[in-house]
């Protein structure tokens, strides 16, 4: 299951509205969404969502994308792809291109867990999009790993993700080593490269 519930979150959420006639079901957490606009009531109510929400909650959970705490902005978008999975691909890759919403590390995580073949377009736009910052080593918000595991799924059926892939082989040494890393071992089309050297392995 993506995005668990783990006990010690779970105790957190309890603790948080203990006071408060706490009922942990889908309709107490949407009433605290519609009439609570405290950062961290919100934000425990989308938690708890992760375990208790149906797609009745998806509607309230996108209303939170662009709240005023980032934690909220990024875990609302976590809670709707643990829902729905791929129902929700057209919005991750709506956030991946939104210039208003910066949890860009989430929206590729969200796609990469829970997308179908919808997302490519926006996943490679994105990328396109910031390779300057890929060359100069200055993509730091840790979305090409979870990007490139994502394309790697679509890589026999669209003829563009090659070429893309080979845009990241030509600047494999401006990568952080964490990032080739990763990279390797999620994706099979750069498995012949070395994580920690600037040559073909």
């Amino acid at each position: 299951m993506p995005f668990p519930l783990n006990d010690i979150t779970r105790s957190m959420i309890e603790k948080h509205f203990r006071r408060r006639n706490l009922a942990w079901d889908e309709a107490y957490f949407l009433n605290v969404l519609a009439t609570s606009e405290k950062k961290h009531d919100v934000y425990c109510a989308v938690l708890a969502l992760r375990d208790c929400g149906t797609l009745q909650a998806v509607p309230a959970l996108k209303e939170k994308l662009h709240f005023p705490m980032m934690d909220v902005q990024a875990t609302a978008l976590l809670t709707i792809a643990h829902i729905a999975r791929a129902a929700e691909t057209p919005l991750y890759a709506a956030m991946l291109l939104d210039p208003a919403y910066r949890q860009k590390g989430y929206a590729t995580w969200a796609i990469r867990d829970a997308a179908d073949a919808r997302a490519i377009d926006a996943v490679l736009e994105y990328f396109t999009r910031n390779l300057g910052k890929l060359k100069s080593g200055k993509l730091y918000n840790a979305t090409l790993p979870d990007g490139v595991e994502y394309l790697q799924r679509h890589v026999e059926t669209d003829k563009r993700i090659p070429d893309f892939f080979r845009a990241i082989e030509s600047i494999w040494p401006k990568l952080a080593e964490g990032e080739r890393k990763e990279i390797v071992k999620r994706a099979e089309w750069f498995r012949h490269l070395s994580p920690d050297a600037t040559v073909a392995g």
